[in-house]
């Protein structure tokens, strides 16, 4: 726990700067260009991830950070809001008042064990947290999933490995004894955002899922840098498809 001799109590407070009342203003403000969004979002990292086709025919969402395309009545995909957990937890707390129930997320990890090599598509089902945001929504340090039928439905449809990950706020600060420290106690892989996900998630619970694709690693001590950029990103694009056509075919 981050917080010095402060009583969990807090998580039951109301927030002083709720993002309903954030929302509620820019509504007044004439920000969006919706009054509801879908009940699912996929979350991914640019939006030429996204084929050109689909960013062609949707339509744009406006007052949301970052770029964001209602696919169609089903699904939203928000992209290119930023890196790391206090970011994207900006913007699930804002598509939960817009009424998102179902958050699906498609992000880059780096791998801290051998099995798990460049391409590898994985299923997050367990998070070790040294994320700040998340602290606020979930005392623990290792976070999980809401394993319920919607998520164990996805994962069983996308047939990814399984992979748990240590999530951090400070990717210039994965030190040697940190990652061994991490690696113990039996993370895969190593990425910034999928402990807060699944924090925010458990907080208010929504569902979620986090997909991470491999590209580095630190094996033995040393970083390696992704081996082929193009094949990486194919992965991502390939593994979006597959998570679009799982939401429109239910």
């Amino acid at each position: 726990m981050i917080f010095d001799k402060l009583s969990t109590s807090f998580f039951s407070e109301k927030s002083v700067l709720d993002v309903s009342d954030l929302v509620q203003w820019k509504r007044s403000q004439g920000s969006y260009n919706v009054e509801k969004l879908p009940k699912t979002a996929i979350i991914t990292l640019n939006k030429y991830l996204i084929s050109k086709k689909e960013r062609l025919f949707s339509k744009k969402i406006k007052g949301i950070t970052g770029d964001n395309y209602l696919i169609n009545a089903d699904v939203v995909v928000c992209t290119n809001f930023g890196n790391g957990a206090p970011a994207m937890v900006g913007v699930l707390e804002e598509l939960r008042v817009l009424g998102v129930t179902h958050f699906m997320f498609i992000g880059l990890a780096g791998s801290l064990d051998a099995k798990y090599t460049e391409g590898d598509c994985c299923v997050v089902t367990e998070t070790f947290s040294a994320t700040g945001c998340a602290a606020f929504y979930n005392e623990n340090k290792t976070i999980y999933p809401i394993e319920n039928e919607w998520f164990k439905n996805i994962k069983t449809k996308l047939n990814f490995k399984p992979t748990s990950c240590w999530s951090t706020d400070a990717p210039f600060r994965e030190t040697p004894s940190l990652i061994e420290h991490y690696a113990d106690k039996g993370a895969k892989h190593v990425d910034m955002e999928c402990a807060a996900i699944y924090a925010f998630a458990k907080f208010y619970q929504l569902n979620a899922l986090c997909v991470l694709v491999t590209a580095d690693s630190f094996l033995e001590g040393k970083w390696m840098p992704p081996k082929n950029n193009g094949v990486l990103r194919k992965h991502l694009q390939n593994t979006l498809k597959i998570c679009l056509k799982l939401v429109k075919n239910g």
